[in-house]
């Protein structure tokens, strides 16, 4: 039973304690649950927020089903967070290459037509 204040979501098969109002990404980063992202950083607001076009999304995972960014979707009680699922993975793998087309030719420049 979680804490006045707190929830438990799941993430990847371990139970994780979180406090109310924090993301998936916040509640898995301070269980040392590792979901990669560019575009967030503590103290800022989440780039997705600001500017959705330009957010990395990264950071998606399934949650309760649904594919989500784990930056600005908030943890809920009894959630269930899948981060590595083939679907999840292969978003991640089409947003990197987004990133790096983005990029200036010489970064990347395979990438360019």
């Amino acid at each position: 039973m979680a804490e006045e204040g707190t929830i438990i979501l799941n993430v990847d098969g371990d139970d994780v304690r979180a406090r109310r109002g924090q993301t998936i990404l916040e509640a898995a980063r301070n269980a040392g649950i590792y979901i990669p992202s560019l575009c967030y950083y503590p103290g800022l607001e989440p780039l997705p927020r600001v500017m959705p076009d330009q957010a990395c999304q990264l950071c998606v995972v399934e949650a309760d089903g649904n594919v989500v960014l784990s930056c600005i979707k908030t943890a809920t009680e009894g959630m269930i967070v899948r981060t590595e699922t083939p679907k999840v993975r292969e978003l991640r793998r089409k947003h990197a290459l987004a990133i790096l087309i983005r990029q200036p030719s010489d970064i990347c420049p395979e990438t360019r037509g």
